[in-house]
């Protein structure tokens, strides 16, 4: 498979120019097109602001990051938000819009582009999650299995070829969670999606082609399942 994602000695400081923390770095990587990537490490290891920097939510340091043909360290905030446009993110905490409903909050995606999303569409991809009947629902009334589905469809929604997670089921109960983990396992064996996938739970493994392990801001074990 071909490399869609680099990086070459990726670093990330926080603080002054006389006062640096490293959250990153060094860090070098490839992941394939296609693949399903696993990132583990506990809390404060710097998997979340790797998948940050890769997901065009924050900028390098130092070092070279390229997403296909996307050089990110050397792009502008404007880019970075077009860049992000094209790309599927889920976070932890579903960050759905409580004055919207399910279908809105999915075509907000859209919307928050500037584009015209289908909600034809957006109402299929949530057929599909099994949410057809909480469709119209105000999102405070949905469980959190319910409320992260909506989230994953909303990344859905302009089919990208890329779905960053950051600890997408950190917040949910064992039902839930299996759920979630395996729309993204489904995800990426039928439709080819290409799944960076950030987590403290290591069962994860099985649905993943390559684990990464992180400490202190680096990666000290890359291995193939």
């Amino acid at each position: 498979m071909a490399t869609l994602i680099s990086a070459e000695n990726l670093t990330k400081y926080y603080g002054t120019k006389n006062d640096k923390i490293k959250a990153v770095g060094p860090v070098n990587l490839e992941i394939e097109k296609g693949s399903y990537t696993l990132i583990l490490g506990r809390s404060g290891s710097g998997k979340s602001t790797l998948l940050n920097l890769m997901a065009g939510l924050d900028k390098p340091t130092e070092g070279v990051l390229k997403v296909g043909d996307d050089e990110l360290n050397k792009y502008s905030g404007k880019e970075l938000a077009k860049y992000r446009g094209k790309i599927g993110i889920i976070f932890q905490f579903y960050n759905l819009l409580p004055n919207l409903d399910t279908l809105e909050n999915v075509l907000m995606a859209g919307w928050a582009a500037g584009k015209k999303p289908s909600p034809a569409t957006a109402k299929q991809i949530l057929t599909d999650l099994s949410l057809e009947h909480r469709i119209n629902a105000n999102v405070k009334t949905l469980s959190g299995g319910e409320k992260q589905r909506v989230a994953i469809a909303r990344a859905l929604l302009d089919s990208p070829d890329i779905i960053f997670c950051d600890e997408p089921t950190g917040a949910l109960d064992s039902v839930s969670e299996l759920q979630v983990q395996e729309i993204l396992a489904k995800l990426h064996k039928e439709q080819g999606k290409t799944i960076v996938m950030v987590s403290h739970n290591p069962d994860f493994r099985k649905y993943a082609d390559r684990v990464i392990t992180m400490q202190d801001g680096e990666i000290i074990k890359s291995e193939v399942t």
